[in-house]
């Protein structure tokens, strides 16, 4: 379920039914299998979903249809401004390593499943939002970071130095699913962190980043702002992404 019918606030609430409903939906014994509800104890969460369930095509689908906010969603919870240079590199690690069919896959959940693809890159060179935790952090722990302004948005600066390279690095680890009393909660977290002389990573900035697939919802379903698509990442995805490889 998108959404609640009366607009309000509260959360969906929805069953399994096994077997399908005349206009309502077809059932698939491969996704009921795979769904956290419908077996909260499964152990297996790494593998992948079979390529023939109709979720895993809905969900590469909406990646195509959606991938502008996708980006967009990310940059608001973690304050790092996705380029379309660094939202292509993530695009294709996430389709060579399938993420559409991971076991923790849903419709709810695709920036963060997105994002759990993605390796630990440089954050040298890329881009952050004034005034978000992620530069106020950098800001403090990080003498040796500068801040560019950019020429297209007095709201983003760019991470630079002083010196030729700094070590800091980002990534996405530790997507979780928890089921109590029938109520799913997920988070994954988005680390900042710097290899030390040991050998070791310091983290310098982590932070639970909530899968919040209401507000996800509520963007796919968003007709009133048709006008501020990116359709520069939505061509991307398009030409990218293998639409017509699961259709069935």
């Amino acid at each position: 379920m998108y959404r609640v019918a009366d607009g309000s606030n509260r959360r969906p609430y929805g069953r399994h039914n096994k077997g399908s409903i005349k206009g309502l939906a077809n059932y698939s014994e491969i996704d009921y299998l795979n769904c956290p509800y419908s077996n909260p104890n499964q152990t297996n969460k790494k593998n992948h979903k079979r390529p023939e369930s109709p979720l895993t095509r809905s969900i590469l689908k909406t990646v195509i249809t959606q991938f502008d906010r996708v980006i967009y969603l990310l940059n608001k919870q973690t304050g790092l401004h996705i380029t379309k240079g660094l939202a292509q590199l993530m695009l294709e690690e996430y389709l060579n390593k399938e993420g559409w069919r991971f076991r923790m896959a849903t419709m709810g959940n695709i920036p963060w499943t997105f994002a759990e693809c993605s390796r630990a890159r440089p954050l040298f060179g890329r881009y952050v939002t004034k005034d978000s935790e992620l530069y106020r952090v950098l800001k403090d722990k990080c003498p040796e970071v500068i801040f560019e302004e950019t020429d297209y948005n007095q709201n983003i600066v760019q991470v630079k130095s002083d010196k030729q390279f700094i070590t800091l690095q980002f990534v996405f680890l530790y997507h979780k699913q928890t089921l109590k009393e029938e109520h799913l909660t997920e988070s994954i977290d988005f680390m900042i962190f710097q290899p030390n002389t040991l050998g070791e990573d310091d983290i310098l900035f982590q932070i639970k980043l909530p899968v919040d697939t209401n507000y996800f919802a509520n963007l796919v379903n968003d007709m009133s702002h048709q006008a501020r698509r990116n359709q520069s990442l939505l061509k991307m995805a398009e030409r990218l992404v293998p639409a017509v490889k699961y259709e069935g």
